[in-house]
């Protein structure tokens, strides 16, 4: 539907709502609301989803957010709408980002709580969180790779995130043909999650690409108390290639005496 007055109805709508404690907003192409702007001190989970929104010149668009109580946050805005957020989320325990626009800093720094979070930013090379800011409780990270810079993100996250039990990768879109695909650098330091923690590794939508095979590498043979490490081809490589893959990964050294392998 499109709101009588816009942001203005929209807005007034959901500030009106003093015990909501769930809300899923999904915008479409040509509505009426450019800011989509929550602030509800209840809310617990928020849903936010802008996939194809048209900009108005002269309009600022995006998202503000007010959600002091908040516990579960999934944000999927593939536009360059602006991204505001007003206060710490000390109750977050889930959350999902999945932004296109190239400042994280705010977003991000809200949610440093969580314990399970899932990420695909555009600007991993660069991506920010207030400096000092790490991920202590964060137990589950899983991480896209369909931006070139994804291994920097990964990387930033792994030595931010100490307690970090189980990390799943994969390639959740369509990668970009005009961009390159990522080098992979050697760190001059072990993160400590890998060390410490670390006992279950996922691998989806897996290609076998070099950057892929390094990074995999070097999880297996610095993760000493992993348990578990998946690795899932896509389904559109051929059985010959996928045998290929089997015999490269099952070569690679393993830290963990306990560790299974498993291709599937």
């Amino acid at each position: 539907m499109k709101y009588p007055g816009g942001d203005e109805f929209f807005n007034t709508l959901i500030s009106s709502c003093p015990i909501l404690e769930d809300l899923v907003v999904k915008q479409i192409l040509n509505d009426n609301v450019s800011m989509v702007t929550v602030r509800v001190p209840s809310l617990k989970r928020l849903v936010l989803n802008q996939e194809v929104k048209n900009a108005v010149n002269g309009i600022a668009n995006g998202f503000v957010i007010n959600t002091p109580s908040l516990e579960c946050m999934d944000i999927v805005d593939l536009t360059t709408g602006c991204h505001i957020v007003e206060n710490d989320m000390p109750n977050i325990v889930k959350a999902k980002v999945d932004i296109f626009h190239p400042q994280t800093e705010q977003l991000l720094g809200s949610i440093t709580l969580s314990k399970y979070l899932h990420l695909c930013l555009p600007t991993s090379m660069n991506v920010s969180y207030p400096a000092g800011n790490v991920f202590n409780r964060l137990v589950h990270l899983r991480i896209c790779t369909c931006e070139t810079e994804w291994i920097n993100l990964l990387m930033r996250m792994l030595r931010n995130s100490t307690s970090l039990r189980v990390l799943e990768i994969e390639q959740a879109h369509f990668l970009r043909s005009y961009q390159p695909r990522p080098c992979w650098s050697e760190p001059s330091s072990i993160p400590e999650c890998l060390i410490c923690n670390l006992e279950t590794f996922k691998w989806e939508h897996y290609y076998g690409a070099e950057e892929e095979k390094e990074v995999t590498a070097f999880i297996l043979r610095s993760s000493i108390c992993l348990k578990k490490a998946t690795i899932i081809p896509h389904k559109s490589i051929f059985h010959e290639k996928k045998l290929e893959m089997h015999k490269e990964l099952s070569l690679l050294p393993i830290c963990s005496p306990v560790c299974q392998l498993a291709f599937s």
